[in-house]
């Protein structure tokens, strides 16, 4: 067994409903006692995680998987020590670097030059050693041109950039990122998965990586742990974590209700309540031949009031969850108007269904007036594509996944 940069144990950390933040850590600390007082247990104490036990291997890269509400954020605040936790204990050897939101560590007032030596500063680094860094910091993020500008005028790309680069470069044993690479370009997600793999392949550094995105975890990590409603459900490779987070995904949209799903973001004002794949004669599929002509039907609840301008649209995502193809009735210029209360089937028609074989999650989306309305995370439904006659001629099979978007007939009717 190798040398341990991390050693988690009985580790916990509980907020109290409606109090926590608002007081004094003083009167946090009281409130907390006296809950437990006598042994009685207090219901208005939430456990964001509990008992977790595990440990990380200096230079290894450990991916954390899980779905929102599952505890990932939190644990990340207790290892990087922004949050203290309630029971357990955290033992880490060297200096941390965390990225857990945009801008973390950053003064709004001071220039992009000037929180580069702050942050620098208080990892304990002289003034020296900043400055012999400064010029590959800079040249990574790609924010030469505004680097004496205060970063409150950054926009969040920006500061992206700018954090990664100073998370990268400055002297750190421990490198711990969120999800915040999901606000970069594609280009630059990548080019910091990199630069994340350097760190922990070449200068052996330990990197922990939360993410969503189970091809960019697969591509950096080599262990990872699965959190499950503040618990560590696996701790194990990565192609074991993935697998089971991708499973649990699975399992939750075949057993449970969307209306009843949780694992969503949005105002919910127009809302998802079921999810199908139909053939044009109408029966429900979840098997697909390419080339086949199919149908996506959305069945949406609109809120109080109406609701206009609305966009539906979904992602199809491969086992990688690389994202294969987008189909938003916006990029038709279509939108859609509801009444108060109303319930509508929205119908997509998709001719030819252009992708190889394989499995894909459908993730669904709903937009009013450029917000965000219904977003499933966990997507809305699996699909299964077999090769089919794409072309007419006889030969099965499709050459080319790989679409940014393809085109729909949508139709609209109400229930």
């Amino acid at each position: 067994m190798g040398e341990l940069a991390i050693k988690v144990e009985n580790l916990g950390k509980s907020y109290k409903l409606g109090s926590i933040g608002t007081k004094s850590l003083k009167s946090d600390l009281m409130a907390l006692f006296s809950s437990s007082k006598n042994g009685k247990q207090d219901e208005s104490l939430i456990w964001a995680v509990e008992d977790l036990n595990f440990n990380v291997l200096k230079g290894s890269a450990v991916g954390i998987v899980g779905k929102n509400g599952a505890g990932k954020s939190t644990l990340l605040k207790l290892l990087s020590r922004t949050t203290a936790p309630t029971t357990g204990s955290i033992k880490a050897r060297g200096k941390i670097a965390s990225l857990l939101e945009v801008g973390t560590g950053f003064h709004p007032e001071l220039t992009g030059r000037e929180n580069v030596y702050l942050n620098g500063a208080i990892m304990g680094m002289t003034k020296g050693d900043i400055k012999s860094k400064f010029d590959a910091i800079v040249e990574f993020s790609g924010v030469s041109r505004f680097i004496d500008t205060p970063v409150k005028r950054y926009s969040s790309g920006m500061y992206v950039r700018l954090a990664f680069a100073v998370a990268a470069h400055l002297e750190s044993e421990i490198m711990i990122i969120d999800e915040v690479l999901a606000v970069g370009d594609i280009d630059f997600q990548k080019k910091c998965i990199n630069k994340m793999q350097e760190v922990s392949g070449q200068q052996g550094r330990t990197v922990l990586f939360v993410s969503h995105n189970m091809a960019s975890v697969k591509a950096l990590c080599n262990t990872g742990l699965f959190l499950e409603n503040g618990r560590l459900r696996l701790a194990g490779t990565i192609q074991e974590i993935t697998e089971a987070y991708t499973s649990s995904n699975r399992g939750l949209i075949r057993t449970q209700e969307l209306a009843e799903r949780t694992d969503r973001t949005g105002s919910g004002f127009v809302k998802l309540t079921n999810f199908e794949v139909r053939d044009l004669v109408g029966n429900e599929i979840d098997t697909i031949l390419t080339g086949e002509n199919i149908a996506f039907c959305f069945t949406v609840r609109c809120g109080s009031e109406s609701a206009k301008n609305i966009d539906f649209g979904f992602n199809f995502y491969n086992s990688e969850d690389e994202n294969m193809g987008v189909l938003y009735s916006s990029y038709q210029s279509i939108f859609f108007d509801m009444k108060p209360n109303q319930t509508l089937q929205i119908k997509c028609v998709v001719p030819n269904f252009p992708f190889t074989i394989g499995n894909y999650k459908v993730g669904t989306r709903i937009v009013v007036n450029n917000e965000e309305s219904d977003w499933l995370l966990g997507g809305a439904g699996f699909i299964l594509v077999e090769n089919g006659d794409f072309y007419g001629t006889g030969n099965t099979g499709f050459s080319n996944p790989y679409l940014t978007n393809f085109i729909g007939t949508w139709i609209s009717s109400e229930i």
